[in-house]
């Protein structure tokens, strides 16, 4: 686990590695992380509108920050200290004469009223850059976000200057979680168990799958979290756990299935659990036990230098041992935070390795036509001195009376 200074270390160390300078984030998940600041225009209209956060190898924990006009107000979210705030593009507030400002409007006002703005985000980048004298470095850019053509453009924008793409070495930055994140995560996930509760509160026979679906919602923004994706089925359509909530009540004796993620503050939540409405069947009993000594054997299992394909190996030889000896699965688990899927990803074969402060989702989801949905899933940080679930709420099968 890293704090802030660690965390800058870190970056600069992979820096080195990779062979950069400079390391521009285009995406809103990386400009979250380097800056603290949740980019609408990044979340809203990744297409159009473009928000950038650029270190160099000298300050690694104090970021630039580029955005459109309309949004560049959002520099007074950071959480670190900033270099330097570019907008481009145009956006118009009115000043009325004599109005006296207070210091975080005149803040402000310096910035995204009286600056000249650039023309776009390109031509904010190489103003970030030229001003940090870094027009002939390498530059490193996550290219995951960037639209097409950026990187090329960017280099003939900075003639001497060797642009490559960059988005692995961010991903790799992001692997060790601070306590801040973990903090973040743990939440998201609180809020994700409390809906998970507030939709178990309600079962009862002609209950529908929207209704619970609408109850988990309420209660994730009731708690200051944003819902990202609730999936709640009923019995064997489970099976088909990806389609919208439908309206058909629950039956005694069914399954519910819940796969229900949420974000706070920026931070995601994955969570599942399985509950039955009345006693369960000894089908669903025998392979939810099977699916929870998977998820089980990866807390023990997981530690640093596994590789995600051998933690990969010992939940899925665990799920087959207790009881499901034809479980298959193209993963069971990934690493999360700003984003929902980050490494290590828990895979066939996969050579990326655990970290100290990496935090592990761990999941072990079984689908079968006539049963349904069975599923257990939770984040663990994984640590020299053992694992740490981020979550409270019971693995065991829930039975609803």
């Amino acid at each position: 686990m890293t704090g802030a200074g660690t965390r800058a270390r870190r970056l600069a160390r992979l820096m080195d590695e990779a062979g950069l300078d400079v390391l521009v984030a285009t995406s809103a998940e990386n400009v979250l992380y380097l800056t603290g600041i949740s980019s609408v225009g990044g979340q809203n209209h990744p297409y159009a509108s473009r928000a950038l956060a650029v270190v160099t190898r000298e300050r690694p924990d104090a970021p630039y920050f580029a955005s459109s006009r309309g949004d560049v107000d959002q520099f007074l979210d950071a959480t670190t200290a900033l270099s330097g705030v570019v907008a481009y593009g145009a956006f118009h507030r009115v000043l009325p004469e004599g109005l006296e400002l207070s210091a975080r409007e005149e803040r402000f006002k310096q910035i995204g009223v009286d600056a000249a703005p650039a023309p776009d985000a390109l031509a904010a980048l190489v103003r970030i850059l030229t001003e940090a004298g870094a027009a002939g470095a390498r530059i490193g850019v996550d290219e995951n976000a960037a639209p097409p053509g950026f990187l090329e453009r960017l280099a003939e924008a900075l003639p001497g200057s060797a642009v490559r793409p960059a988005a692995a070495v961010l991903q790799q930055v992001r692997k060790v979680k601070s306590e801040a994140e973990l903090h973040r995560i743990a939440k998201a996930a609180a809020l994700a168990e409390d809906g998970i509760r507030a939709a178990l509160g309600i079962a009862a026979q002609g209950v529908t799958e929207q209704d619970m679906v609408r109850e988990f919602e309420t209660t994730v923004a009731r708690g200051g979290g944003r819902s990202r994706f609730t999936l709640i089925k009923f019995g064997r359509d489970g099976v088909l756990g990806q389609t919208r909530p439908s309206d058909r009540p629950l039956r005694r004796g069914e399954s519910v299935w819940f796969d229900v993620g949420c974000t706070y503050q920026g931070y995601w939540s994955d969570i599942a659990r399985t509950a039955s409405f009345g006693e369960p069947s000894a089908r669903l009993s025998a392979v939810y036990a099977a699916m929870l000594a998977g998820e089980q054997a990866a807390l023990e299992a997981a530690k640093p230098g596994m590789t995600g394909g051998e933690l990969f190996d010992r939940t899925v030889e665990a799920v087959r041992a207790a009881g499901v000896p034809h479980y298959r699965r193209h993963h069971v688990g990934h690493g999360i935070g700003a984003e929902i899927y980050e490494p290590v990803l828990i895979t066939p074969g996969n050579a990326d390795v655990i970290e100290d402060g990496t935090v592990v989702n761990s999941e072990t989801p079984y689908y079968e036509f006539g049963l349904g949905g069975v599923h257990v899933e939770d984040p663990f940080v994984v640590t020299e001195d053992g694992n740490r679930l981020l979550t409270t709420l019971g693995r065991s099968l829930i039975v609803i009376d």
